[in-house]
């Protein structure tokens, strides 16, 4: 007799399991699509779409990137997240019976004000998750230190998400 899996147990499985620490940045979604299957779209219509802070449209790609151990009884998946004019990677957050709890995008490349924006996350051992966040200069090339921003990302007992700023020196 075969048993049928979950809806919630093959969305896990499109998601590889990492170790900590990791860093997640731009060009990183090169690397998964090479390596990971696209989700089905009933997996994204029932877990996906409905937990978005944005429209999805014509435009929208998404792909599975990993999974990490954050806290006891909570399910952390990364998803790369293609827009017009963004990239995204998002940190989502589920419960042991699939029922949503957060959402944070945390790394990416997108054009905000007449501004290109590069933001980069490295997720320590601690599960401490540390974004920086840059405009590139005119040139494009390089990040303008000036308009810099550091946040930190704290995992809550809940499987929420406490943010706040960082102080950067330059």
């Amino acid at each position: 007799m075969s048993q049928s899996i979950s809806p919630f147990a093959d969305l896990l499985s499109y998601f590889p399991k990492a170790e900590l620490p990791l860093t997640i940045q731009y060009s990183d979604h090169h690397q998964f699509s090479k390596a990971n299957d696209d989700l089905p779209d009933p997996l994204l219509q029932q877990f996906i779409f409905p937990n978005l802070d944005f429209e999805v449209d014509e435009f929208s790609e998404f792909l599975p990137c990993l999974q990490f151990e954050s806290v006891k009884g909570i399910h952390t998946l990364v998803l790369w997240a293609a827009r017009l004019m963004r990239y995204s990677f998002y940190l989502i957050n589920f419960d042991e019976q699939g029922r949503f709890l957060h959402l944070q995008e945390i790394a990416g490349f997108y054009s905000e004000d007449e501004q290109l924006i590069n933001k980069m996350a490295h997720i320590d051992v601690t599960g401490h998750i540390y974004i920086l966040e840059g405009t590139l200069d005119d040139s494009h090339l390089e990040v303008n230190p000036v308009h810099t921003k550091k946040w930190m990302l704290e995992f809550l007992p809940d499987g929420n998400l406490r943010k706040s700023e960082v102080n950067l020196e330059l």
